[in-house]
């Protein structure tokens, strides 16, 4: 039979192993850590593919040329199209595991469409601004950034 203390370390270990497994830390248990591609990606956050998206110089990507580590990129989105026209903004960085990273709702409060934040990225990829408007369509920029040293993966 075992002893008190060895019972409570054998109920810590078990608690948090059933923990973990309730929240499905695993890759294999949760596929929502499973590497996706953009095309998937966008379709499941957009509904559209890439192909139905339009280019547009309407949006500027300030992003560095080359990151020294893709742990912490600074990315800087503005766009001249009028507040009124826009619903939201996402961003997507193609070789990710997961390319999504970002989605930002705007009302005519925000002024102009302007959004600054640092992104994870686990190698060389273009990071891609992409407005979504209230009719429905798509406009879309990006820019190359060149990873030195991975921070995703």
């Amino acid at each position: 039979m075992l002893d008190m203390s060895t019972r409570r370390d054998f109920l810590k270990v078990a608690g948090v192993a059933a923990l973990g497994l309730t929240l499905g830390i695993s890759p294999v248990l949760n596929p929502s850590f499973a590497k996706i591609s953009l095309e998937e990606a966008l379709k499941k956050h957009l509904g559209v593919g890439l192909s139905q998206i339009k280019e547009s110089n309407e949006i500027k990507v300030k992003a560095p040329s080359i990151a020294e580590s893709g742990a912490n990129v600074p990315i800087q989105i503005s766009a001249t199209v009028p507040i009124e026209k826009v619903e939201a903004l996402y961003i997507f960085v193609d070789k990710n595991p997961n390319p999504y990273i970002a989605h930002v709702e705007f009302t005519p409060m925000n002024g102009e469409v302007f959004f600054a934040t640092r992104i994870k990225m686990g190698a060389t990829s273009p990071v891609r601004a992409i407005l979504k408007l209230k009719d429905g369509s798509y406009l879309m920029a990006y820019k190359e950034v060149k990873v030195t040293v991975g921070g995703c993966g």
